[in-house]
């Protein structure tokens, strides 16, 4: 039999390690070594397009069809140049890794769960094109910039990202429209017999916002007996998904950082569909425990960094003090860095100013650090207001600026917390269902305290961050402890 008899009918799965993983009448054949250039061609040749992706951590896979499609367009290859960490480079070199690469590795792992559960083809490809999709809202600098979004518009990008796939919202800017139409991403879906309102909504995930649903409609060892089946959902955007095993892995090898390091090959072998969710097997439980561990260790060891803190409040203060000269907060959503840094430059003498001290890492210091603990429910309600208002903030740091001789925007209040509410919902998201060797369904909490120590852990010990000059550290400390420990 010739080859193209083999493989008229097959279907690629995946391709690793210089392998074509291949599916033909419902068996799995690898193709590899000599033949694996043949195939390929072989592929090619009759039409269908193959692209090989070379990803540091994933290594070697392929992706065709509707995938190869969205690739080609400027919602994703914009990814490429905002940077997954935003300024946290500036605090660990090697985090340059962009929200391309990762939106690549999270389709990725997207079918590899998709595998585990046994989807079928369109739940497959569904999900992986959802988690292809996940991040094209993202503006500059990732989240660093989003709370300013959210405070001038009211959305988050998730909701750029919704308006991008349903095609209410479009990136590029009048002056980047070219006279040659261009597919749009909802054409792209359609024309694949895929849905943009599933896509959508499987990115935004059911109760995004952080609550767990049915909690107390469940009975141990019983069935979930649900109308609607979140297993989908919740591979793009739950307790445990394909986002969070891509940017755990991601983050720890381009930081230096270990505590990201996960067995998410064993996780995801120990995947199964239940009630119409995910659950994992018992003996997936020490993988699982691991995942939730590196989750909240990577947030106070990288993302909420103490320094990295400083550059994200310091950008934000940047950006927040030239709203007049700069686009409107859904406009500046089609910047990439390099254009904010640029915007910057050109608005005015303070943001100027930061873009300098960006440049040659002259950043400013933490002079007060607060716990919790530290403050009375006063201040704790003073310090939330000012999380929600950056007016009142800039009249509090101005104030104590101009009592230490310094211009506006050289004492900056941070409030951590507020942050990760915006950020990162799933952090709380520790309620996952175990089946058990006895065939019982069951909490994690009811297998490990690790789950509800994890929920109740901080992931910053500072509830508040006051920050200025390195030469005015001693006397911005005494003014803070004078007018804000009052």
């Amino acid at each position: 039999m010739s080859m193209a008899e083999e493989v008229r009918d097959i279907k690629i799965m995946q391709l690793k390690d210089n392998c074509i993983t291949i599916k033909k009448d419902m068996k799995i054949f690898i193709i590899g070594n000599s033949l694996f250039s043949r195939a390929r061609s072989f592929l090619i040749n009759r039409g269908q397009r193959v692209k090989i992706i070379n990803d540091t951590i994933h290594g070697q896979f392929s992706i065709s069809g509707v995938q190869e499609d969205l690739l080609q367009t400027p919602e994703i290859n914009k990814l490429s140049h905002i940077k997954q960490l935003g300024l946290a480079h500036l605090v660990f070199p090697g985090a340059h890794h962009t929200r391309f690469e990762h939106s690549l590795g999270v389709s990725h792992v997207a079918g590899m769960m998709a595998d585990s559960l046994n989807l079928d083809d369109q739940e497959k490809l569904t999900v992986q094109v959802s988690a292809m999709l996940h991040d094209v809202g993202h503006g500059p600098f990732s989240h660093t910039l989003e709370h300013i979004l959210h405070e001038q518009g009211g959305l988050d990008h998730m909701s750029i990202t919704e308006g991008i796939i349903l095609g209410e919202y479009d990136i590029l800017r009048e002056e980047e429209k070219s006279k040659n139409l261009r597919v749009r991403i909802p054409d792209i879906l359609e024309s694949n017999d895929l849905d943009p309102k599933e896509v959508a909504d499987l990115i935004r995930g059911p109760n995004a916002g952080g609550t767990e649903r049915s909690l107390l409609s469940w009975t141990e060892g019983k069935e979930d007996f649900v109308d609607i089946d979140n297993t989908l959902a919740h591979l793009v955007h739950g307790p445990v998904d394909c986002d969070q095993i891509d940017y755990l892995l991601r983050d720890s090898h381009f930081t230096g950082v270990k505590h990201g390091v996960i067995d998410h090959r064993r996780l995801i072998s120990s995947m199964t569909r239940k009630g119409g969710d995910i659950a994992i097997k018992e003996g997936g439980i020490t993988a699982l425990e691991g995942m939730l561990m590196a989750r909240g260790l990577m947030y106070s060891a990288v993302y909420f960094h103490r320094v990295t803190r400083v550059t994200e409040v310091m950008l934000s203060s940047a950006v927040e003090r030239s709203l007049d000269t700069l686009p409107e907060s859904l406009d500046m959503q089609r910047y990439v860095d390099s254009e904010v840094w640029g915007a910057l430059n050109a608005a005015n003498d303070y943001s100027r100013d930061i873009v300098r001290r960006f440049k040659y890492r002259k950043l400013m210091k933490v002079c007060v650090s607060l716990r919790r603990q530290d403050l009375t429910q006063d201040q704790v309600t003073r310090l939330i207001e000012m999380s929600q208002n950056s007016s009142k903030r800039h009249i509090f740091e101005d104030d104590i600026a101009n009592r230490a001789g310094l211009l506006p925007g050289y004492v900056l209040i941070d409030m951590p917390s507020a942050k990760l509410l915006l950020s990162e919902p799933r952090m709380s998201q520790v309620d996952i269902k175990i089946v058990g060797d006895d065939g019982k369904t069951r909490w994690l909490r009811e297998h490990t305290p690790i789950a509800e120590a994890l929920r109740n852990r901080q992931v910053s010990q500072a509830a508040v961050y006051v920050m200025t000059l390195s030469s005015h550290k001693k006397i911005v400390s005494e003014l803070i402890k004078r007018h804000l420990l009052v």
